[in-house]
């Protein structure tokens, strides 16, 4: 009896695989297998240039395919991936010849956790959150000076930049952002303690009552 593999999952594997191989330059990566696979594809580990450290943990979830994420995909998963307890990001190997999948296809990176944030402003009457990096972006190739969202910079620059956002509207925490690059200032997250204030004064009030019992 011959068997067969679907098609849609032969180029989702193969899609899978490139994103990990170009991630494993900057990270320790740890696949999800099939079957077990509810939102998140990949778990990421960054390794620091410098000193090989482990660093920040991050999670992808990866889609190989012609078109475009439509908005309502990721809305239906959103809820989701804002529980996780690390930053999300959803990757779009995009292509138009399965056969020509290479190092060379475009990826894009949907920037979940900025887009959990710009809901949680429109839902609470803010208005849009504003920023010079758009909701999507494209891994550009080092050599790209017009661009500076190399894949470098997405995990050693942006992702630190996320931890800010997430750990914000996660955990009420208004926390510069943690550096794993070197020399790297402190970034404070403007705009978003307004948002999340209720979740940042009860955090406050929470401190004061540690402190408070551990004079006793």
């Amino acid at each position: 009896m011959k068997k067969y593999q679907s098609e849609s999952i032969h180029i989702g594997n193969m899609g899978e695989h490139l994103i990990t191989s170009k991630l494993s330059e900057y990270c320790v990566v740890r696949g999800v297998g099939q079957g077990q696979d509810t939102g998140i594809d990949l778990y990421c580990e960054i390794i620091k240039q410098e000193t090989h450290e482990l660093s920040l943990h991050f999670f992808c979830q990866v889609k190989t395919r012609k078109r475009s994420i439509s908005n309502s995909e990721i809305e239906k998963n959103l809820s989701y991936w804002g529980n996780q307890p690390v930053p999300v990001f959803l990757f779009l190997l995009k292509y138009s010849d399965s056969n020509k999948l290479s190092n060379n296809s475009n990826i894009w990176v949907y920037d979940l956790p900025y887009l959990l944030c710009k809901n949680d402003a429109k839902n609470k009457g803010y208005g849009d959150l504003e920023r010079n990096v758009k909701d999507k972006f494209l891994i550009c190739n080092e050599n790209n000076d017009k661009d500076r969202m190399t894949l470098n910079h997405f995990i050693y620059h942006h992702i630190p930049f996320a931890y800010g956002m997430w750990y914000m509207r996660r955990h009420g925490l208004s926390v510069p952002n943690p550096k794993i690059a070197a020399n790297e200032p402190d970034v404070f997250i403007g705009g978003l303690p307004s948002i999340y204030s209720d979740k940042i004064q009860e955090n406050i009030s929470y401190a004061r009552k540690a402190l408070k019992n551990s004079n006793r």
